[in-house]
């Protein structure tokens, strides 16, 4: 990997392309406890395996309605490609809640906005918002076919179909009420159809695209 923030993708990068910091996962590890200070480790593995992919550590210090955590790690500068030792500080603070309770918040340490998570994407030396980062969710870098591609195999896998492709036949689980599973079915069948458009027009370009260069020589 070459340290965290190493190397960078082209085009928009997503939020799944860097590492993540999640207050709510955060506070039910008890790495971050109001009242409390707190050091350690946090790392970060392959999703495929437990090899590490990254490590930081961190110092917390927390009240009951604000707090601030320092963040210590490693990384790679995209720019000159030198190691850089990195103390980035993020603060915390809280909403209450309609029922009672408080809930916790970071501080993007460059909007000022509340958010519940911070991002590092490949290539930047920092944690920050989404926002700040100017990062896409991963389906917003799909095109429309693949978002249709995508809805029709989810929706089949809801049915246990993980082996089917796009118009095969879905047996019914023995588990579903035949009213579920017309209704399933039905959706299914939708975003097939929505795959097959595509695949026709995409055809029809390429037989268009064919026929103008056969005309040409």
């Amino acid at each position: 990997m070459g340290g965290m923030g190493s190397g960078r993708s082209g085009g928009r990068p997503t939020v799944q392309s860097g590492l993540t910091l999640d207050v709510s996962k955060l506070l039910r590890d008890r790495c971050f406890q109001p009242g409390r200070s707190t050091k350690g480790r946090l790392q970060w593995t392959y999703s495929h395996s437990d090899a590490s992919l990254a490590q930081m550590a961190y110092v917390s210090v927390m009240g009951e309605e604000r707090g601030r955590a320092i963040l210590f790690y490693s990384t790679t500068d995209y720019w000159t490609g030198e190691p850089r030792n990195v103390e980035c500080a993020v603060d915390l603070d809280t909403t209450s809640q309609p029922f009672g309770g408080r809930r916790w918040w970071f501080r993007c340490p460059q909007t000022g906005r509340r958010v519940r998570k911070l991002h590092m994407p490949a290539g930047s030396l920092r944690f920050a918002s989404r926002q700040a980062h100017r990062l896409a969710y991963p389906s917003q870098r799909q095109s429309p076919r693949d978002r249709a591609t995508n809805r029709a195999f989810r929706l089949r896998h809801r049915l246990g179909d993980y082996e089917g492709g796009v118009g095969d036949p879905l047996p019914k689980p023995k588990w579903m009420r035949w009213a579920t599973y017309e209704r399933e079915v039905e959706r299914v069948y939708e975003a097939d159809a929505i795959c097959d458009a595509y695949l026709a027009g995409l055809v029809e370009r390429f037989l268009g695209a064919r026929l103008g260069a056969n005309h040409a020589d």
